[in-house]
């Protein structure tokens, strides 16, 4: 049986290129290296391929909020992103997307953050409830 991470990213498409990243998080183009952080992690565990009946939709969703922080998280693409727009990565050579995106979820997303998040989640609509 595969765990879960690798059921996950083994069919990584290469980068969304066509996005905005900054739309993607949902964050100002002011924003802090913390508040993109904390924005992909909400938005990581919100549209985690295994928590959508829609695994496909999830799956690109996934992708492109793991891309933006890509982007936004490394100085250095950051600054090529808001001087250019662009988010090709030509200057850099080539890439392992695939390595990139297991090593973003790795820890962040796993079998425990889904079960705390689940947990914390029913927990609210329990008490709501009474």
């Amino acid at each position: 049986m595969k765990d879960q991470t690798e059921s996950t990213t083994e069919n990584i498409d290469g980068p969304p290129t066509d996005i905005n990243p900054y739309e993607v998080l949902d964050v100002p183009t002011s924003a802090s290296a913390d508040a993109i952080k904390s924005a992909y992690r909400k938005l990581a565990l919100k549209w985690h391929p295994d928590k959508h009946a829609d695994k496909e939709n999830a799956h690109t969703k996934f992708q492109e909020i793991a891309y933006a922080y890509s982007i936004l998280s490394d100085e250095k693409r950051r600054r090529r992103y808001d001087n250019t727009g662009s988010l090709e990565e030509v200057e850099d050579g080539e890439f392992d997307w695939e390595a990139y995106f297991k090593e973003m979820m790795d820890g962040i997303v796993s079998d425990e953050t889904i079960k705390e998040f689940k947990e914390k989640y029913q927990g609210i609509l329990f008490l709501n409830r009474v």
